[in-house]
């Protein structure tokens, strides 16, 4: 029978719930209450060895005696209010996924297939589906707008606090700051320093092309997705640093890569935020992470103490402007530093993953490398330069692109937002406040309700077909509102360039023995969606 002193302990574990844990967010203090934890049992079992005289094991016994009600109480509390009195109670999904968000957690750890997961929870459960304690996925195509529009009230969720004490203009989740940032990093993205970027662009092609060129003499296949990565990662170190990593060229960066994996691995995860904060502390445990961010500081250093010299601008340099030449405090460093590990990730991984795709994407569809170069070809200068200027408004080369994002979107999970505290409407249904929504894209871009043959690849739907896009709201590769991409015009035109060039030089197929199926397959997402192996076969055209 418990004792008095445990069933007042289980009732405090009752009340800690309610009037604690079930009230705001808890993810920053993880460490705090482990701590707390054994400071408390510590002195309890100190208290009973040198106050009352108890031998070590019976203190240690009874301080359990008090501990273990306490956390049933607590935990009682926590299961009976998720399962039948929390706010998304009446929204459909997994019986344990409304227990613990660690459930989709162990569902996509083994292969990091968050994007396809999603995709088959949906297909179970409709439009809205329950994947956590308090998080919703949502793949109605209102719920873009709602979410992610300029005149919504939903804020950026505790998982942007993953980087902290560094803060980008992606993490912060401060209006006023992000605000403030992006009106300094506009001016990275302006028309005159984009024509400074296209020349630097052409000169990293340029190695590109030499790579390719070597394997086609030796009629060897070439394995697209590492070399876009390599690509991309040479062309934002020279656009945002002022320096190639010369991937490429040398294995002098090439570590780089493995680095990143390794550290975007937990993310992949998608571990609840307090179980990611309690990592960084654990010795060890984010080694990756480390490694990645001390490369990124090292970056940002040796700008700031000159070490590299820039011999146009860069994008470091606008976000250096505001400084005046002076070194900037330790919080102003955390954000340069913040920015810095940004461009690396969204600046390089997303666009080495549209150029796979659209290659994936146009092997299987080769009429529509016909069709590209059928468009592009008045527009190749005598030296076989291509200028961005007439490829911009080429409506097919955008249509493929555009068709290209929406079935292997970038961001394919989601990005997360907070309702704000009176919740929103999205359609017919209310979604209560204070709960964690997403909404992702690589399932919204198969949903047969936005897309008439949503699975198939049909650039049409974006020119003369436009009646097989049922809603074009749903449509948001580089997201929307105030938090949409600042660097889709620089992601575009290394697009369209790329793409451009190599199709107009090379004849393009798959590789002898490939069938491309590891590509979507082996696909993993982490904050980015990052596909398998392709290998294909390049032959210099006539």
């Amino acid at each position: 029978m418990i004792s008095q002193r445990g069933l007042l302990a289980a009732l405090a574990g009752v009340a800690t719930h309610i009037f604690y844990f079930n009230r705001s967010e808890h993810h920053m203090k993880a460490a705090i209450y482990i701590l707390l934890l054994f400071t408390v049992a510590s002195l309890h079992i100190t208290q009973g060895i040198t106050s009352h005289s108890l031998p070590p094991q019976a203190s240690l016994s009874s301080t359990l005696t008090l501990i273990t009600p306490f956390f049933t109480g607590l935990y009682t509390s926590l299961i009976l209010y998720r399962l039948f009195l929390h706010p998304l109670r009446t929204f459909p999904g997994p019986l344990c996924a409304r227990l613990s968000d660690l459930w989709f957690s162990l569902q996509v750890s083994k292969i990091l297939d968050a994007h396809q997961q999603l995709l088959a929870l949906h297909s179970k459960h409709g439009d809205f589906v329950r994947i956590g304690s308090s998080e919703l996925s949502i793949k109605n195509y209102r719920s873009v707008e709602v979410i992610y529009g300029p005149q919504s009230k939903c804020t950026k969720a505790d998982w942007y606090d993953l980087t902290l004490p560094l803060v980008s203009i992606h993490t912060t989740r401060d209006r006023a700051v992000h605000d403030q940032r992006r009106r300094v990093w506009s001016g990275a993205f302006g028309e005159k320093n984009l024509r400074v970027y296209e020349e630097r662009i052409t000169g990293v092609q340029e190695q590109l092309v030499r790579v390719l060129e070597g394997k086609a003499k030796r009629q060897k296949a070439v394995e697209v997705t590492e070399l876009f990565r390599m690509y991309s990662f040479d062309v934002i170190g020279d656009l945002a640093f002022g320096q190639s990593f010369d991937m490429l060229k040398s294995d002098e960066f090439s570590w780089v890569l493995g680095v990143v994996d390794e550290a975007m691995m937990p993310l992949g995860m998608m571990l609840p935020m307090w179980v990611y904060r309690l990592l960084t502390i654990v010795p060890m445990a984010l080694n990756g992470w480390r490694r990645f961010i001390g490369f990124v500081y090292q970056r940002v250093d040796d700008r700031l103490n000159k070490k590299v010299k820039v011999p146009t601008s860069d994008i470091l340099s606008t976000l250096l402007n505001p400084y005046g030449g002076r070194k900037p405090s330790d919080t102003e460093l955390n954000i340069l530093r913040g920015d810095a590990q940004l461009i690396l990730i969204a600046g390089s991984d997303t666009t080495a993953t549209t150029l796979s795709s659209i290659l994936y994407e146009l092997v299987k569809s080769p009429s529509h490398i016909t069709l590209l170069r059928k468009e592009i070809s008045p527009h190749v200068r005598p030296n076989g330069e291509i200028p961005h200027h007439s490829l911009q408004n080429l409506s097919h080369l955008n249509a493929v692109i555009s068709e290209t994002l929406r079935l292997h979107p970038p961001a394919g999970a989601g990005l997360k937002r907070k309702t704000p505290p009176e919740g929103l409407v999205i359609g017919s249904i209310h979604v209560p406040g204070n709960v964690t929504v997403s909404c992702p894209q690589y399932v919204i871009g198969r949903d047969e309700a936005i897309y008439v043959d949503a699975k198939s690849f049909i650039p049409a739907r974006w020119t003369i077909s436009s009646e097989l896009v049922k809603e074009k709201e749903a449509y948001v590769p580089f997201s929307m509102g105030p938090y949409n991409c600042i660097g889709k015009s620089l992601a575009l035109m290394n697009i369209r360039l790329t793409i451009a060039k190599l199709i107009m030089q090379y004849e393009i197929r798959l590789a002898e023995g490939e069938d491309a199926l590891e590509f979507e397959r082996g696909a993993k997402t982490y904050f980015t969606t990052c596909p398998g192996r392709l290998c294909l076969q390049f032959t210099r055209r006539e």
